[in-house]
């Protein structure tokens, strides 16, 4: 069978400085192999990488960047014989329904199977849109039996599929990823996103590779899906097999910066040494970051040199709040007292590093935000590099889900949720931190103040927020001055197995 895998644009509030910055997907590539192992030809429409200078305006409040439903559907080619939407969060919840209307007129007769992480929690709008099947969780696990069952029309004997006539609930679940393939990158537009200089986590020479080396995360925070999403499961890969997929991607595409998309990387510090040891013992010459972040506890200062001789020079931490009162409330487990240790250990050995930390949770109060300010204050004298903060945005199936209005539209489920009651107090209190943040460490560290102003201008970032300010000057010349209105729309080529 030949099958088109389409990515929906990338959309956001406009004007937003608390946008999410886009990268290359690390999704689709890796259920591109998986499909194309299974016999079948594979194209991706990548929305966003096809046209990512394109701004086009979407509902009242948000933008998109990148091809429109239409183009993108103009884009598969004429002899395809099912179409795969993958949707990953809310804010492209609409894009992916007119995505599946727009194929249904073109390709009345074709199958259209939704999936992606929002899939695993909403399910009757896509089916009401036109698509014939949903698969929840893992596609690498679901997509080639489907694709294999309707070849052979056989039944549907899996979990976690829905469509006319099936309703099968998904337990949730980690697939094994130790044998999963390496993802096959050749159908994205690698050097359109190369050209950008920016991404999810910091892009220090351009060319870079995202990938991820485990699944899951056994913690159940109260705001997050991931509980509910792998059911407490986590999964990861060897070592070995993790310094292999990079010296592939760096063989296939010569790349030597990898950007590693893990929800949880470290749940022990044995991995995390090996993994270390692993690429050491090879002697790579590699860079890579944990844009997503590391559990704190699970690193020493050791662990962290390691980390730095073999490459690693960007990570995230969650501490959330300072208040143990609220992380209480957010079944939040984490030790305050080593975060810091772990910020400052950091800022001796050379490694950057971004706290994040969540504000407005149900039950925090004025003097729970006042230890939040007080504890970010100690984290940057220490030496904190950066810090992002989020609005609690209330997702689907989380513990938090219940604050939702029933009218609110999926698109306004993002980490700045203007409707919330408490929205311009949070707006107000996040603007502080970040006024504190830029005025403290230019007065405690103003050496790396000035190397960031260097990065912005090299193009050679360490930082998240280097980037950013970077990716806002492009993003002003792309609104106002190319004003890019229209794409040159061709169809995509296939590819086999004997191409990755």
């Amino acid at each position: 069978m030949k099958m088109a895998l389409l990515r929906t644009p990338v959309v956001n509030l406009k004007n937003s400085p608390f946008g999410s910055t886009p990268g290359i997907p690390a999704n689709l590539p890796y259920l591109a192999t998986v499909v194309m192992n299974h016999g079948h030809q594979v194209t991706i429409v990548d929305a966003y990488g096809l046209a990512p200078h394109r701004f086009e305006p979407y509902l009242d409040k948000f933008e998109t960047r990148g091809l429109l439903p239409d183009e993108i559907i103009k884009s598969v080619p004429a002899d395809v014989d099912i179409i795969g939407v993958s949707v990953h969060c809310t804010l492209e919840h609409g894009m992916a329904i007119q995505i599946i209307e727009q194929a249904k007129k073109r390709f009345p007769n074709i199958p259209v199977v939704v999936g992606g992480y929002h899939t695993t929690f909403c399910i009757d709008p896509f089916l009401e849109a036109g698509a014939d099947y949903l698969l929840q969780g893992e596609g690498e696990h679901r997509l080639p039996m489907l694709l294999d069952m309707l070849e052979k029309g056989e039944p549907f004997t899996m979990n976690g599929i829905y469509g006319k006539g099936l309703a099968k609930s998904r337990t949730p679940e980690v697939c094994p990823i130790e044998d999963l393939p390496f993802a096959s990158f050749h159908p994205l537009p690698l050097e359109n996103y190369w050209k950008l200089h920016y991404a999810h986590g910091p892009v220090r020479n351009g060319k870079y590779i995202t990938m991820f080396t485990s699944r899951g995360c056994p913690y159940k925070c109260a705001f997050c899906q991931t509980p509910k999403m792998w059911g407490g499961h986590w999964m990861a890969k060897s070592p070995a097999r993790i310094v292999d997929e990079m010296d592939f991607y760096h063989d296939q595409h010569g790349v030597s910066d990898f950007h590693i998309q893990d929800e949880n990387f470290s749940l022990s510090k044995s991995r995390t040494r090996e993994f270390a040891e692993e690429l050491l013992k090879r002697k790579r010459n590699y860079t890579y970051c944990f844009p997503s972040g590391i559990k704190v506890e699970t690193v020493g200062k050791e662990e962290l040199q390691m980390l730095y001789d073999s490459g690693c020079r960007y990570f995230a931490l969650s501490p959330e709040s300072a208040s143990k009162k609220v992380l209480k409330l957010m079944n939040k487990p984490v030790d305050l007292d080593h975060v810091k240790k772990v910020v400052h250990w950091c800022h001796e050995i050379g490694i950057r590093v971004n706290c994040n930390f969540v504000l407005g949770f149900p039950g925090e109060e004025k003097e729970d935000r006042k230890l939040t300010y007080k504890f970010i204050r100690e984290l940057i004298v220490l030496g904190m590099d950066e810090i992002v903060t989020f609005m609690l945005t209330p997702l689907p199936e989380t513990d938090v889900a219940d604050l939702k209005p029933d009218d609110i539209e999926f698109e306004n489920i993002n980490f700045s949720p203007t409707w919330r009651d408490n929205y311009k107090l949070i707006t107000y209190a996040r603007i502080w931190i970040y006024f504190q943040f830029a005025i403290i460490k230019t007065l405690t560290h103003p050496i790396k103040v000035l190397k960031s102003i260097y990065s912005v201008f090299s193009r050679r970032f360490t930082m998240k927020s280097d980037m950013t300010i970077y990716r806002f000057a492009v993003d002003l010349w792309d609104r106002h001055i190319r004003r890019q209105k229209t794409v040159v729309i061709k169809e995509v080529a296939w590819f086999s197995a004997d191409d990755s």
